[in-house]
């Protein structure tokens, strides 16, 4: 027998990986599953070298850190072995039918886990997890920051500078609402830049705005409340609303933004409503002043909630954003959200909420119990970010940038898709909402665009039921204008070998 070790044939793990993705599995269990599968049907016996991590995760369309993750379980459980500069190779030799077995045992043990041993809490989760609009590879995906443009070199500055000037104090346990100099500083530059009404005291500190409304899912609601959402809207937070048992009622979106006088119609009243209000996720509309009052009005009527997440407030071009809804409450009874993954970057992991104040102590004490506290040297240095200018210098510098590729993806659309679409320029966000003639036509793009391996935003995927208008959402803040051209002339390519058609 020849020592040369054989080498795993992709398209039987691509085959495999897609059968366990259409029973629901997330990537990363689909992928353990599927060379779990091969590995103890004996179809990549002993020795065989399975693809490079590199190469697995292009030819599945998975990040690199899903493969090796996998690769590392399957080490750990003995059946392949891993050695840097050689490779990694199937260790287990196998009975081919008691493999099968032992598979067909393993396969079904996810399933009746999901189905049987998790609590009512657990299959909640399951039932809406949902993948992060992160990735950057074949798509414009909306909503992210450029994080090659971000000062690093003046952020470690000023992270050195808060270890020289508090030392100790910022390598052990913080308070879990925040640090008073940070909270301070966020309760001025929303007071400043946005109205928000806030002291210090009202500030918590959290890691993301899913964690601010997570926090407000535990203290304000009861299993079984109505949450009102917007339709379309923010999928995070939907999702989020009914992992904590609650029901998330759509309330629709026009010109206006969300349509308070059906909220108000909405039969058996609703314990709370989450809104972006001074710029629609994803669609930019701003709520008018008239909806705002209403919406305050029903919320001091009905004892309900207000979340507002006011996400990308910061990313306006052409004109004054209006001031925080938040501002405008003078009966308490809303909840302001923001993070600072937008304006910085993700993997900081600090956002902020601004709660009535007779709210703050629950939300603290529900907080302790979630994570503890947020960084304590991630915290000072932001402070010291914000107080010594560099944040809002970062802040005009952004503008300008993100203003400059958004004209440049509004042309490129207009040059490349005016068959199809041409939409109208926003004035801010970190979007481009692209109209086309229905949802079926938006079916019809996107699926000839995943042909392609490109992966396209369409209102779809801001709906919880059955999308009544159809629109690509596209991304460009994080993308050179190079990359936005080529992509946009890329996809031109694949829509003009369609046929247009209204009726999909």
């Amino acid at each position: 027998m020849s020592d040369t070790p054989r080498h795993a044939d992709d398209a039987a793990i691509l085959a495999a990986f897609a059968q366990q993705r259409r029973q629901g599995l997330t990537r990363r269990s689909a992928l353990h599953q599927a060379l779990l599968q091969l590995i103890a049907a004996g179809e990549l016996p002993w020795r065989t070298q399975l693809p490079p991590s590199r190469a697995l995760a292009a030819r599945l369309t998975v990040a690199r850190d899903t493969v090796e993750q996998t690769y590392a379980r399957l080490e750990a459980e003995g059946f392949i072995s891993r050695t840097v500069g050689r490779g990694s190779f199937v260790r287990y030799r196998c009975d081919t039918l008691l493999g099968r077995e032992l598979l067909a045992t393993a396969a079904g043990q996810e399933a009746r886990l999901a189905e049987r041993e998790l609590s009512d809490r657990g299959r909640a989760l399951l039932a809406v997890s949902h993948t992060p609009h992160t990735s950057r590879q074949a798509s414009l995906t909306p909503s992210l920051a450029d994080l090659r443009a971000f000062p690093i070199e003046q952020w470690l500055q000023q992270e050195k500078q808060a270890l020289r000037r508090h030392g100790e104090r910022l390598l052990g346990y913080a308070d879990p609402q925040g640090l008073p100099e940070l909270r301070a500083e966020i309760a001025r530059y929303l007071q400043r830049e946005r109205g928000v009404k806030a002291t210090a005291e009202q500030v918590i500190v959290v890691t993301s705005s899913q964690q601010a409304l997570a926090l407000c899912t535990q203290v304000l609601f009861d299993p079984g409340d109505a949450v009102f959402v917007e339709e379309p809207g923010y999928q995070g937070a939907k999702k989020l609303v009914q992992s904590a048992g609650l029901q998330a009622r759509p309330i629709g979106i026009d010109e206006q933004g969300l349509d308070v006088g059906q909220l108000m119609q909405a039969s058996g009243g609703g314990r709370g409503v989450y809104i972006t209000p001074s710029h629609h996720y994803p669609l930019g509309y701003s709520l008018s002043l008239e909806r705002r009052l209403a919406l305050l009005q029903w919320a001091q009527r009905q004892r309900a909630w207000i979340i507002e997440d006011d996400y990308d407030a910061e990313f306006n071009y052409d004109r004054q954003t209006k001031a925080a809804l938040q501002g405008l409450d003078s009966g308490g009874r809303t909840l302001y959200i923001g993070t600072f993954s937008k304006t910085l970057f993700p993997g900081l992991r600090i956002g902020f909420m601004i709660a009535p104040p007779q709210l703050v102590r629950p939300l603290v004490a529900a907080r302790q119990f979630q994570d503890g506290y947020t960084s304590a040297l991630a915290q000072m240095t932001l402070f010291h970010f914000l107080h010594e200018g560099d944040y809002a210098e970062h802040l005009r510098n952004m503008r300008t940038l993100y203003k400059a590729r958004l004209n440049v993806l509004y042309d490129a659309v207009h040059r490349h898709l005016a068959a199809w679409t041409r939409p109208a320029l926003p004035q801010g966000g970190l979007q481009l909402v692209c109209p086309l003639a229905d949802a079926a036509t938006e079916r019809r793009l996107v699926a000839a665009a995943a042909e392609r391996g490109i992966r396209l935003y369409g209102l779809a995927d801001f709906y919880t039921g059955t999308p009544q208008r159809g629109a690509l959402v596209l991304g460009f803040s994080a993308y050179t204008p190079d990359e936005i051209v080529r992509f946009i002339a890329t996809l031109a390519q694949v829509f003009n070998a369609l046929p247009v058609a209204s009726d999909g």
